[in-house]
């Protein structure tokens, strides 16, 4: 995938070679959830799998302040994590990375995802793009001690095709 540009980001694809950035950002991301971050090593074990990528979004030269790091084979995909540093919140960064994964996966694409119960920006962010719930996961996320419910979201492209009419 070639370097690209939306929303103000530069947005590429991350090698394993940024494993360990890629943990510090997941680990400040992902620190205070439920969810437990994922190591370096996690992130080298699964960007060399051929058929999972990352996604990283920077402004100028400047090491990644957000990611999305996927699964994606034939027509089915699924966003493995999202996370956007805590200073960059709200500007955009995780929209321009889905659009991104978007383009790269093509329209025909479905896309899974989970997300914490109580990730109220997360599921905004996600249904304003036309995903909808198909479903929970209870005691899907641990950590900190304590177990948290995941839903399920899927977006199809019958969903894309319905949410732009409706703006017609």
């Amino acid at each position: 995938m070639a370097r690209t540009e939306a929303r103000g980001w530069i947005i590429e694809e991350a090698p394993a070679t940024a494993a360990e950035h890629l943990a510090q950002l997941h680990g400040l991301c992902f620190a205070p959830l439920p969810e437990t971050p994922w190591s370096a090593h996690s992130f080298r074990t699964i960007l060399g799998m051929p058929t999972t990528f990352a996604l990283a979004a920077r402004h100028d030269e400047k090491e990644a302040s957000a990611l999305l790091v996927c699964r994606l084979l034939d027509n089915e995909a699924e966003i493995l994590t999202l996370c956007v540093a805590p200073g960059v919140r709200r500007s955009g960064v995780a929209k321009a990375l889905l659009d991104v994964f978007f383009r790269h996966s093509g329209s025909q694409t479905r896309v899974v995802l989970e997300v914490a119960v109580g990730n109220a920006a997360a599921i905004a962010l996600y249904e304003s793009v036309g995903f909808v719930r198909v479903g929970l996961r209870p005691d899907y996320y641990a950590g900190h001690d304590r177990k948290v419910d995941a839903l399920v979201y899927a977006r199809s492209a019958e969903a894309v095709d319905r949410k732009n009419l409706d703006k017609c």
